[in-house]
């Protein structure tokens, strides 16, 4: 019914106006405690659990960064099935974003291209809605350092959501080439020292885009090792266009600049896993993402040799029955 009825009516809406809509619609929903509990049970699915570093994944598929930047929806959407959902990315203080439109939907390709930005309410509104999380699933939190932010405030930046989060969230993940390589390495450096402070212990995940070199891939392995970092979220969006057919060259460069998610992404994220897997340390956690849009996709990440998968624009495309059907077929 989602994709021969629902979806067609909603891209008659503009993305960010539909994405709106559903925020609104989910915080309507969190006041039917009978509709949730049928929800709940409606889109579960039994799968085997994944305990890693004394955390606890009820399944192995979650919701991407990016689908609740503004951590209005967190526990609403783990109802449909979701055993972690990642929110942000967050910066310290509150941001516009790029200017709109700055989200294309293609749905001939399956795919979305996005130049949103980093659009969220900044810390000090996210750490009050955090305070509502629920204990149902596991919660990351994707953060960044403020656009204008430079050397020494770049992290400070980063400190103060990592110290101002680490007691609400269950994981962080910063994405590697935000910042240039030397000062990621004096920010990491600032972050493991804040939690070798701490009674409890918050991993470190670090997000790779998916036009990585090889080379790059050997820098992110480099700096998981140096600062037991725990793992690699692969991959975010690609700037590459050429799995994107359907489409005209003119019809892209008419919507301008931005990153590439959904199927248009191809196998790179596959095969950052394969070589992120077979060049990384025994238990080092890999988190496929990008391009999984289908059951058969999520068992294809699987066996390159994901732990986890998130996924974003399969849930746009698919439907929130997508997430039951990915466990099923991975079971």
């Amino acid at each position: 019914m989602y994709k021969q009825i629902i979806r067609p009516l909603l891209f008659l809406l503009s993305p960010e106006r539909v994405h709106s809509l559903l925020l609104s619609a989910l915080r309507c929903y969190s006041h039917l405690p009978f509709v949730r509990s049928w929800v709940r049970r409606y889109y579960k699915a039994t799968d085997k659990q994944l305990v890693w570093n004394q955390l606890v994944f009820k399944n192995r598929i979650g919701l991407s960064a990016g689908f609740d930047k503004s951590a209005e929806a967190f526990n609403e959407l783990s109802d449909f099935g979701f055993g972690f959902i990642e929110i942000g990315t967050v910066t310290p203080d509150s941001q516009p974003g790029n200017p709109k439109p700055r989200i294309f939907r293609l749905p001939k390709a399956d795919s979305l291209i996005s130049r949103t930005g980093f659009n969220n309410p900044g810390l000090d509104v996210v750490k009050r809605r955090l305070e509502y999380k629920t204990d149902a699933y596991l919660l990351g939190v994707n953060i960044n350092k403020n656009p204008g932010s430079e050397k020494e405030e770049v992290v400070n930046d980063f400190l103060r959501l990592y110290a101002g989060l680490y007691s609400l969230a269950d994981y962080f993940t910063l994405n590697w080439g935000s910042i240039e390589a030397t000062l990621m390495h004096t920010v990491l450096e600032t972050l493991t020292d804040f939690r070798n402070k701490q009674k409890n212990y918050r991993p470190i995940l670090l997000k790779i885009p998916a036009d990585i070199t090889t080379e790059g891939m050997d820098a992110v392995l480099h700096c998981i090792q140096a600062y037991k970092l725990q793992g690699v979220i692969a991959t975010g969006p690609t700037m590459d266009r050429s799995n994107l057919s359907p489409y005209t060259t003119a019809r892209l460069e008419a919507i301008g600049a931005g990153g590439v998610s959904g199927k248009g992404i191809g196998k790179k994220s596959i095969e950052a896993v394969k070589y992120l897997r077979s060049h990384s340390e025994r238990g080092m956690l890999i988190i496929g993402a990008g391009g999984v849009m289908t059951p058969e996709d999520a068992k294809q990440m699987l066996a390159a040799g994901a732990n986890l998968i998130q996924i974003y624009s399969s849930f746009i495309y698919e439907g929130p029955a997508i997430v039951k059907n990915m466990i099923k077929a991975i079971h």
